[in-house]
């Protein structure tokens, strides 16, 4: 819808901004029908909301249309879960402490997959997913950044909330109030961060996001158990508004970088891989604080434990704090801090593995993306790949 670049960089910073209202207005919401109805008020809420969008978006959005022709590719989409589904239960498998080898074949089934997935898009006239794009110099570095963003936040994100509620003991209202400070904070980065774009350019933007997020993520791994309340909010304070530039920037790039015509394919990619990135956050990242969260707890579990107590704190936190209600008292406190301790320790180590994956992503924005001139610029792009042939009407236009 904007030609104009300066224009283009605001309406996506917006768009980036609408979602982090989303999120913060989310938990917020759902803490608040918590405390009056049960959990499937959450769900309902949502039927109105849909509504709206579903007769909204054909009156208010204009209709533009590629110029190629091509049918849904079931089998193509087929072939993507095929290759996503068995990949993430494989990571997650070995976190459980499931056979290697069951693990190992699962991880091994999604690659295959993934691979004849990508031949068959190669080779598609109207690919679901047109992965040649990843072969524009900029399409493929924003890409990459993004999705080391995505990971890095989603496994950390995920813990966050339930450190909120079952470690410092937060009501599902309070935790909604907890986060909002945070998600306001990615409002006004995703707002600013198309301004600061202008001036320098975008991957120095995003490295210097990326590299306050390993900050925060760095003392996300000094949170304890007891009295960490405070620490934990304001080391997220730090974390996730710094996600915001390769939310706002990375897709800006990316569709930008591209012919017209093609647009809609890479917003779509953009979209993808930021999924694909927080989902590999909870499987990978929160695979591993899980992982050293068994290892604590089945160190520490006290003495005197029933077997079914036993199972459903080795499982998790919340099957631990579930045991305790049922327990004597003494005891069921000593399950308490030693499983919180053990969740808090694999919160940390989880931490410590995104701030590594941001300060990669810091490297890789600052390497890859460092060609790209600050948004409107009149400096030529050094990048001459095969998808910039066709030049953009803001191109013409300035």
């Amino acid at each position: 819808m904007f030609h104009d670049a300066k224009q283009r960089g605001v309406a996506i910073g917006a768009w980036a901004a609408g979602i982090s209202g989303g999120v913060a207005l989310g938990p917020l919401l759902s803490g608040l029908l918590l405390e009056a109805f049960s959990w499937r008020a959450t769900f309902l809420v949502a039927v109105p909301v849909m509504l709206v969008v579903l007769i909204g978006s054909p009156l208010l959005l204009p209709a533009h249309r590629g110029t190629g022709q091509g049918r849904l590719d079931i089998f193509s989409a087929f072939l993507l879960l095929a290759s996503l589904l068995p990949f993430i239960y494989g990571i997650k498998a070995v976190a459980a402490g499931k056979p290697l080898t069951l693990s190992l074949l699962a991880v091994a089934v999604g690659v295959v997959f993934g691979l004849l997935f990508a031949v068959r898009q190669l080779r598609s006239s109207a690919p679901l997913l047109d992965v040649r794009l990843f072969g524009n110099r900029t399409v493929g570095g924003a890409l990459g950044v993004f999705i080391l963003a995505a990971t890095g936040l989603g496994g950390v994100y995920l813990m966050f909330t339930q450190f909120l509620q079952l470690v410092t003991k937060l009501s599902p209202l309070e935790t909604g109030l907890a986060i909002l400070p945070p998600a306001l904070g990615l409002i006004l980065v995703a707002t600013f961060s198309p301004v600061m774009a202008r001036l320098v350019r975008p991957g120095y933007v995003i490295a210097m996001g990326l590299g306050v997020q390993t900050v925060g993520y760095i003392l996300l791994t000094q949170v304890g158990s007891t009295a960490g309340l405070p620490l934990l909010i304001a080391s997220f304070v730090v974390v996730y508004p710094a996600v915001a530039p390769s939310m706002a920037l990375t897709t800006d790039l990316v569709v930008s970088s591209v012919p017209p015509e093609k647009a809609g394919a890479a917003s779509g990619l953009s979209s993808t891989v930021n999924d694909l990135g927080i989902s590999l956050g909870v499987a990978v990242v929160g695979s591993i604080g899980v992982a050293k969260y068994r290892s604590d707890i089945e160190a520490n579990l006290p003495s005197g434990l029933p077997a079914d107590a036993e199972a459903a704190a080795r499982d998790n936190l919340d099957g631990a704090i579930a045991s305790a209600d049922h327990l004597p008292t003494e005891l069921g406190t000593s399950l308490l801090r030693a499983s919180r301790d053990a969740f808090a320790s694999g919160f940390n180590v989880a931490a410590a593995t995104s701030a590594v994956i941001a300060g990669v992503g810091a490297i890789l924005a600052a390497v890859a993306l460092r060609h790209v001139p600050p948004t409107g610029s009149a400096e030529k792009n050094a990048e001459t790949g095969p998808e910039q042939q066709t030049p953009r009407a803001d191109a013409t236009a300035e």
